[in-house]
């Protein structure tokens, strides 16, 4: 396991000592637990059905086009 040296102002630091001591675990517990979910988070695939809704573009369509295409229809 490695270990960071993390500079807080004294006003976060204090909040999450006083947090993390609330739920039972250290500080240092809890900023892990915290970047081990965030990494979880991403590594996740986005499911097929948001990819669908979310009007992400292909990389092979290129935004370029559809930029353009959207121009020529507004001002159509």
């Amino acid at each position: 396991m490695s270990t960071i040296t993390v500079p807080l102002p004294d006003e976060d630091l204090n909040f999450l000592r006083a947090y993390s001591s609330a739920q039972g675990i250290s500080a240092e517990a809890f900023l892990a637990r915290q970047a081990r979910n965030l990494r979880e988070y991403l590594e996740r695939p986005i499911h097929p059905d948001v990819e669908a809704g979310s009007g992400i573009v292909k990389a092979e369509i290129g935004e370029r086009a559809i930029y353009r295409e959207h121009i020529e229809k507004k001002h159509a």
